[in-house]
């Protein structure tokens, strides 16, 4: 099977549906707040708009999930798929090659659970922006949240450089907008300003680390990268430019995940955004951010990990350690000082980060191979969760106080139990108290970076593992300022009034989940593993046979694109 040739199929469009839908669908919502919604009263005309755009939520979660189905079927009963939809079709979408568009993006089963997760976190997130008035551009706020999301579908599926720097603009660039959109308030845009600046250098040095890669691996897909490291001298002693490369890749990422030293941004975008827009960040961004990190680090550049064999040796895997440990201590050291809710979270998003470096350090290391990720996958699911939940508490007290200080809490215990205990949920979870999600995230992650072969190897880690346990605990006494504003102080001045269901469905369904998934984590982490394995595993392009190859100079036949041939070396 020649390595050259890259079936190009209409059909493809299929494995993307999901980000299709909210694409178009971001249009028609703009339409329909210029042709209709424009006439209504401002609370009317936010519902219909938010109402609409979760009709379009709906239609892409529904084809993730047809999708989810299909590819399913294809690794059980193939032949069920071309009983269904014909030879042609049934056998297109039966494939398991689990790429599509020249190899740029991934497709199949841990795709579709990818984007299950974040068109459910983006339901719960535009139903919170209808809770409260903060902008008077509805059309283009809800248009922005669902491009953002197409980007993060994009970077969670790419496979190739350039498709990954694409996509992650795409989704960086709605978000900036989105961040300043709050016009009444300066501190939103001058939270989208500094994002903006900080994000375009980030982004101007993470592209010349792409380039770096491509002139020393001369591929621009992520298994042919790998796969020429391999083949080469893999090391990093000596190499200025492949150094220089996972710097500026680190830069990069850094910035998108909030790691030290690249979180100055976080604190004040988080306080200055719009609570939705905050929440996004948080959660999707980070989520499909992680999961690119992930494909690059370990799968593309798995061989400059460690290649003197110590953890510690000339490879990437010593600094991302050293930067888990700065990230997960400076964010819950800062955290404790904070008295915004807002800023509060920023900080704790900024040590969630570094917990999820631990996981990304032991998936190159870890005898489960790419499984290992799954800690990773895993963590996500339920970081997310909870943080969405957090937010809408922030939404709840931006719509009845203007503000969002932890005092602004007070007294919620005695006005309003269930979801002041709902609160309590998700804070012990982001604490990593048993027997809520959180505690498992942590244990998974932690477990991982343990399971490292040869003691030699694994006590190199333990002390990044200690760290992050001493660090969790750290974390309790901030997270517990929020109960004790609840539950032990009386409000002062005017009381945040009851929740209307936008605001109380995702503190509610939130905390229901992290408590669910923390009693029965099995299925979630065999699901999380079914995801890391095939995203971390070399796959290749199903080629025509050599018989159906045109002749040297001949026209390519119809669906059928020609790449230089990158020497493969297994």
């Amino acid at each position: 099977m020649p390595p050259n040739v890259v079936p190009l199929d209409l059909r493809d469009f299929i494995g993307v549906a999901p980000a299709v839908i909210l694409a178009v669908w971001g249009l028609v919502v703009i339409g329909l707040d210029l042709a209709r919604f424009r006439r209504l009263e401002p609370e009317a005309r936010r519902v219909a708009c938010g109402r609409a755009t979760l009709a379009g939520v709906g239609l892409a979660l529904g084809s993730a999930v047809f999708l989810a189905w299909v590819d399913s079927l294809a690794l059980t009963d193939s032949g069920r798929l071309v009983a269904l939809f014909g030879e042609s079709m049934g056998g297109y979408l039966g494939r398991t090659d689990g790429l599509i568009f020249l190899g740029t993006l991934a497709r199949g089963l841990a795709v579709d659970v990818v984007n299950v997760l974040l068109l459910a976190l983006l339901a719960m997130v535009v139903w919170m922006s209808t809770a409260y008035r903060f902008t008077d551009d509805l059309g283009e706020y809800f248009a922005l949240l669902l491009w953002a999301t197409v980007g993060m579908m994009l970077l969670a599926a790419s496979e190739e450089l350039a498709m990954l720097f694409i996509a992650l603009e795409t989704t960086t660039i709605c978000l900036y907008i989105a961040t300043a959109f709050e016009r009444s308030r300066r501190r939103s845009a001058e939270a989208g300003l500094k994002y903006f600046i900080y994000g375009s250098v980030s982004s101007a040095l993470f592209l010349y680390g792409l380039s770096l890669v491509y002139g020393l691996a001369g591929s621009t897909y992520f298994d042919a990268i790998g796969r020429m490291l391999r083949a080469g001298d893999p090391g990093l002693a000596g190499n200025l430019a492949g150094a220089s490369a996972l710097l500026l890749l680190l830069v990069g990422f850094g910035f998108k995940v909030a790691a030290v030293p690249f979180q100055q941004w976080a604190p004040d975008v988080y306080e200055g955004a719009p609570a939705p827009v905050a929440a996004w960040i948080a959660t999707g961004s980070k989520v499909a951010s992680f999961l690119a990190m992930l494909k690059v680090f370990v799968h593309a550049l798995g061989p400059w990990s460690r290649p003197s064999e110590s953890v510690m040796g000339p490879g990437w895997l010593a600094v991302v350690a050293v930067v888990a440990a700065v990230t997960m201590t400076y964010g819950n050291l800062a955290a404790l000082a904070q008295k915004n809710y807002k800023r509060m979270l920023a900080y704790s998003s900024i040590a969630h980060a570094g917990y999820l470096l631990v996981g990304l350090a032991a998936a190159s290391v870890s005898t489960e191979g790419p499984a290992a990720a799954g800690g990773v996958v895993y963590y996500l699911v339920v970081y997310a969760l909870a943080n969405v939940g957090a937010f809408a508490v922030a939404a709840w007290l931006a719509r009845d106080k203007g503000a969002d200080a932890i005092s602004d809490l007070d007294g919620l215990g005695a006005r309003s139990p269930f979801l002041a205990a709902c609160v309590v949920v998700l804070m012990l979870s982001l604490i990593g108290v048993p027997p809520f999600a959180g505690f498992f995230g942590k244990l998974y992650v932690f477990m991982e970076a343990m399971r490292q072969g040869p003691s030699g190897t694994r006590i190199v880690l333990t002390w990044l593992v200690a760290l992050g346990l001493l660090n969790s605990v750290l974390s309790a006494f901030y997270y517990v300022r929020v109960l004790k504003a609840m539950y032990l102080r009386e409000p002062s001045g005017r009381p945040i009034g009851p929740a209307r269901p936008a605001l109380a469905l995702p503190i509610v369904a939130t905390a229901a989940l992290v408590t669910a998934l923390g009693v029965f984590p099995g299925p979630l982490v065999e699901l999380s593993r079914s995801v890391a394995v095939p995203m971390l595993t070399a796959r290749r392009l199903e080629a025509p046979a050599a018989d159906d190859l045109p002749a040297p100079g001949a026209e390519s036949p119809p669906g059928v694109a020609w790449r230089p041939e990158t020497p493969t070396t297994d």
